[in-house]
């Protein structure tokens, strides 16, 4: 192996940086096979709603998991050094595994666990093997822990301070005795929470592997070098945006006991290959759970920083170096203790990330993308069901939906993803209806959901399900109220809409942030996310790109005559009679 010495320490050669890099991120991806392979959840195991990391021995994210959520993995290192500031390093030992949930102690929600184990060679810590998972109830004033209608942390769930959740390699069954008391069906959490660290012990492997293989030394300065070269790419990037102070303002619907807007507002400068993002101006902390830490509010303008600078190599903690944050305390993006948090892990974040791409559009217009749906579109369902000789029977659903995104220069927005901040997949309605005594009536995409432009927002889903048992519900989504941006002359996507019909016949709109709910069964729910702006004006949208869109369901005649300004006529000829473009008005 050759080395050359740089900055005080041996540079690798080219041939073993790469391949200790891509070492380390396999191991991850295997890690995550792993916690897929043996969770409980359908949460975990259908949806994908883990995150895993390998981090420095001083605690730096730089293997991520490849297509992981940004928002668990942008508050790894955070939430690792709050582990770190309650259980120094110094005082571990091999076969200790770290364990928390608290947001005020570098976490991002209660729903979200971190389990980090350190990873020993030759009696010193060379790395961390990390994984964060979301425990569907983690106790709380609702099943399935996500209602921001409530006023406090406590009434949230179970916190649980950093602690060891393993010492000397045996599990520390008082600390599990609490997490299975407190939460609904308890079985599936335990079962996660043993998936979690199944990633952590296979992780750990890898990297011994790789020490024995290379030596300990070779391999932290490999990292180190990861580190360097995420950062060098960053700034180099960042130097290409014209220096200037950008401003920006966006909303979020309100924080479940008000509607009153929450206000997102950012002043970006840009220095040379620096960023600074100042969110002088943002509301207040509210009374409801759409407060942001200042974990969630860091990851939010490091996913936007990462967006709009290098999209396509995995994010480390090297990629955020030049980007630094004002937040005053006490605001909705860095609330004080004991605000309550929940939704703003994605709801929040979301509209964070929205507000600095949006300051940052007249600057680099071509790497911009309209604002999407900015939500997860949670909706959580519990079932108890009760038995004469038996203990109740409890069912938990909490499932996300695929939402409309922006359009940008070149491309219409995707239709009905799950993409941003909180990246989980879908849970196939099968599964769904497998576990949960629900019916999927419909699960299709909403015409004329996306907002008309040059190029065309996307879509959101539209589900529609009937109750077939008595079951609280429970919404946690966005943008009902303040529809997501157009941009360039683009036009705003449609809103989203929530409501339900109960078997007595009436029909009740929803806000997008509930309480739990009771509903009998026979209840039909409708739950339609917004779409995603439109880019550049609608007059200049290509006519036979139009005429897909007609043909594929995405915009209605009706649609097409409003916000595109078109004649139509009908071809008999055509299938059904179809209506085709006649050209402009």
């Amino acid at each position: 192996m050759t080395t050359a010495p740089v900055a005080g320490r041996e540079a690798l050669d080219p041939v073993t940086l790469a391949v200790l890099r891509s070492a380390l991120l396999h191991a991850v991806d295997e890690m995550k096979g792993v916690v897929l392979r043996t969770a409980y959840s359908n949460l975990w195991k259908e949806a994908g709603d883990l995150s895993c990391g390998i981090l420095t021995g001083d605690g730096d994210l730089v293997a991520p998991g490849r297509g992981d959520i940004p928002v668990h993995l942008v508050t790894m290192p955070s939430s690792l050094q709050g582990c770190l500031a309650r259980i120094p390093a110094d005082s571990l030992q091999p076969g200790d595994v770290l364990y928390q949930n608290d947001p005020y102690q570098g976490n991002n929600h209660l729903p979200d666990f971190i389990m980090a184990k350190p990873v020993f060679y030759d009696g010193a810590i060379v790395a961390y093997a990390a994984v964060r998972g979301h425990y569907v109830d983690i106790g709380g004033s609702t099943p399935g822990s996500y209602s921001a209608a409530t006023n406090d942390i406590y009434s949230e769930g179970l916190r649980v301070p950093p602690v060891r959740i393993y010492e000397a390699g045996e599990l520390n069954q008082d600390v599990v005795d609490i997490l299975l008391a407190n939460t609904r069906n308890s079985r599936e959490r335990l079962g996660d929470l043993r998936a979690q660290y199944a990633g952590c012990v296979n992780a750990e492997r890898r990297i011994i592997t790789l020490c024995e293989q290379y030596g300990a030394d070779a391999l932290r300065g490999a990292m180190e070098m990861i580190l360097d070269a995420s950062e060098a790419i960053t700034r180099r990037a960042i130097a290409e945006i014209p220096d200037g102070v950008y401003e920006f303002e966006d909303f979020c619907d309100g924080d479940g006991l008000t509607s009153e807007l929450i206000r997102i507002a950012v002043k970006v400068t840009v220095s040379g290959d620096e960023l600074h993002v100042d969110f002088t101006g943002s509301s207040p902390q509210v009374r409801g759970g759409m407060n942001a830490p200042i974990a969630v509010t860091k990851s939010a303008v490091c996913y936007a920083t990462k967006a709009l600078t290098d999209p396509d190599e995995p994010q480390t903690s090297g990629s955020y170096r030049p980007v630094t944050i004002h937040a005053p305390l006490g605001s909705v993006v860095n609330p004080r203790p004991p605000a309550p948090v929940v939704a703003a892990n994605h709801e929040t974040a979301s509209r964070i990330a929205d507000a600095v791409i949006g300051a940052l559009a007249p600057a680099v217009p071509e790497r911009v993308a309209a604002a999407g749906s900015g939500t997860s579109g949670v909706i959580a369902l519990g079932v108890r069901i009760e038995h004469e000789d038996a203990p109740p029977e409890e069912s938990i659903l909490v499932e996300t939906h695929g939402v409309g995104h922006g359009a940008h220069d070149g491309a219409d927005g995707a239709n009905a993803r799950r993409v941003g901040v909180g990246n989980t997949g879908n849970t196939p309605t099968e599964a769904l209806e497998a576990s949960f005594p629900i019916t999927t009536l419909e699960y299709s995409l909403t015409p004329d959901g996306g907002g008309a432009g040059r190029y065309r927002g996307g879509t959101g889903l539209y589900r529609r399900m009937r109750l077939d048992h008595d079951a609280t519900v429970t919404l946690c989504a966005d943008r009902a109220a303040v529809a997501p941006y157009g941009l360039f002359g683009g036009l705003p996507a449609r809103a989203a809409h929530f409501w339900v019909e109960r078997p007595d016949g009436t029909t009740e709109v929803l806000d997008s942030k509930t309480p739990g709910l009771e509903m009998p069964a026979g209840t039909l729910i409708h739950f339609q996310c917004a779409g995603g702006g439109g880019y550049g004006p609608p007059a200049e949208r290509d006519l036979a790109a139009l005429q897909d869109d007609l043909d594929d369901g995405y915009v209605t005649p009706e649609g097409a005559r409003e916000h595109y300004g078109v004649r139509l006529r009908r071809d008999d000829s055509r299938p059904d009679g179809v209506w085709v473009v006649d050209g402009r008005a």
